[in-house]
């Protein structure tokens, strides 16, 4: 599982946006995002910067992806 860390995340509007972004790339599944820790984890092989330029796209930054 990969982890993104988002660390602007501030309440859950913004669990709701960054998991839709993330559901809607292809080579992504299982998607879970944690507020509490400010990180998102999924399955799949999408590419890095497909995952920062959907997060870019609904106002959040991408602190890193591992």
């Amino acid at each position: 599982m990969k982890t993104i860390k988002i660390p602007e995340m501030m309440c859950n509007h913004c669990v709701e946006s960054i998991t839709k972004a993330l559901e809607s790339l292809q080579g992504t599944e299982n998607v879970e995002v944690n507020l509490n820790k400010k990180e998102a984890y999924y399955e799949g092989n999408a590419d890095d910067e497909s995952i920062k330029k959907a997060i870019d796209g609904i106002g959040f930054e991408v602190e890193s992806i591992r």
